[in-house]
């Protein structure tokens, strides 16, 4: 027999957890789209800086949290307004006249479930990015190590330094 979830114990009289789900996972896929922008920037790095490597000139590269910047702030903010909707959750609860039911978990389910979701994500997503950004530096230390060695050995082993 399949149980029906009560969506109204999630949330304070007067609110709709099922909404602000919604809106949580509305945050946190705009913040997922707005990370996207570290795979635009470790593009435009490698495609700044190949031409470069592949002459055997030495590159300057950026580091991994210059290449992250922000975006990862998204799912912070996220997190950041999940805690001012639990204050909120809380104020609905204490105005209201009657005694109110477990009222923890009425305050705090959503609220800690984005929280949650948001950090996890930003965790994975962070993993990844790193991944690539070491991904990104091993084919331009490949392509500058091929191009060294060939100007290296066509100069008869004497360096051009």
């Amino acid at each position: 027999m399949k149980r029906k979830m009560d969506w109204k114990r999630l949330a304070p009289e007067g609110v709709s957890a099922k909404k602000e789900l919604v809106y949580t996972g509305i945050a946190l896929t705009a913040s997922g789209v707005w990370s996207l922008g570290t795979l635009g920037r470790l593009g435009d790095e490698f495609d700044a800086l190949a031409p470069q490597a592949a002459q055997g000139k030495a590159v300057a590269l950026t580091g991994f949290q210059g290449i992250l910047s922000t975006a990862l702030f998204g799912f912070y903010l996220t997190a950041i307004a999940m805690v001012f909707l639990a204050m909120w959750h809380y104020a609905r609860i204490r105005k209201a006249k009657e005694k109110v039911e477990a009222p923890h978990v009425r305050a705090l389910a959503v609220p800690v479930l984005g929280v949650v979701l948001a950090l996890c994500l930003s965790l994975i997503l962070t993993l990844i990015y790193h991944g690539l950004f070491l991904e990104n530096r091993g084919r331009l230390e490949e392509i500058f190590n091929r191009a060294y060695g060939a100007g290296y050995a066509a100069n008869g082993g004497v360096s051009n330094a």
